[in-house]
C-alpha cells in the first residue's frame, strides 16, 4: 500500500451523484470526521450493526466510540470516499479512506493503546452498506488490512520465526 492516496475523492455536493451516495460521502466528512452527533443519530438506524475483520458485530455506539478515538488521536482526521457502487436498492459498496496525523495516544487499537508516532496514517476500507426502508443505515460490512494499519501506527508487525535445528530433525519433531 502506498503512503500517498492518488485517487480523486468524491464530493457530497456533486449534483450528478444520487442522494444516497451524497449522504454517504457527507456522513463520512461531517458526521464521522467532524463529530456531528445529530447527523449520525439521523443517519444510523438505532439497531445498526457493524461487521469488521477483528470484532464481533458492533453497535452504532461502539462504532462511534472508535470514530471518537480516531478524532482524538489524529490531527486532520478525514473520512473520504473514492468509489461508490449501488445495486439500485438497499445496498451501496464503497472504497473509503481514513487519514490523519498520529499525534496523540490511540485508544481503539485491537492490541491496546498505542503511542503517537507523529507520522501520517492512511488506510483504505472496502465497505458494503445496507439501508432500511426508512433510509437509515442498518448494517455495514468492512474489510481492511489490519497489519497495514498497525504498521502505520508504529507497531512492528514483522513475523518472528523460531529457528529450527539443523541436525536433520524434522520440523514436526523440533
Amino acid at each position: 500500500m502506498s503512503d500517498t492516496i492518488t485517487e480523486r475523492s468524491l464530493r457530497a455536493d456533486d449534483p450528478g451523484l444520487p442522494a444516497r451516495v451524497r449522504a454517504l460521502i457527507w456522513i463520512g466528512e461531517i458526521g464521522i470526521a467532524r463529530e456531528n452527533n445529530a447527523a449520525m443519530e439521523q443517519f444510523f438506524h438505532p439497531d445498526f450493526r457493524f461487521h469488521g475483520p477483528e470484532e464481533p458485530a458492533l453497535t452504532r455506539e461502539h462504532l462511534w466510540g472508535y470514530f471518537a478515538a480516531c478524532r482524538a488521536a489524529f490531527d486532520d482526521f478525514a473520512v473520504t470516499r473514492q468509489q461508490i457502487l449501488s445495486d439500485g436498492g438497499d445496498y451501496l459498496a464503497a472504497r473509503s479512506t481514513f487519514s490523519g496525523v498520529f499525534v496523540r495516544p490511540f485508544t481503539a487499537s485491537p492490541i491496546g493503546t498505542l503511542q503517537p508516532t507523529g507520522g501520517p496514517v492512511t488506510y483504505r476500507i472496502n465497505n458494503v452498506f445496507r439501508y432500511g426502508p426508512d433510509g437509515t443505515l442498518v448494517e455495514e460490512w468492512a474489510q481492511y488490512d489490519s497489519l497495514v494499519v498497525l504498521k502505520q501506527l508504529g507497531v512492528d508487525v514483522t513475523l518472528r520465526h523460531r529457528a529450527l535445528p539443523t541436525t536433520g530433525v524434522s520440523p514436526s519433531k523440533a
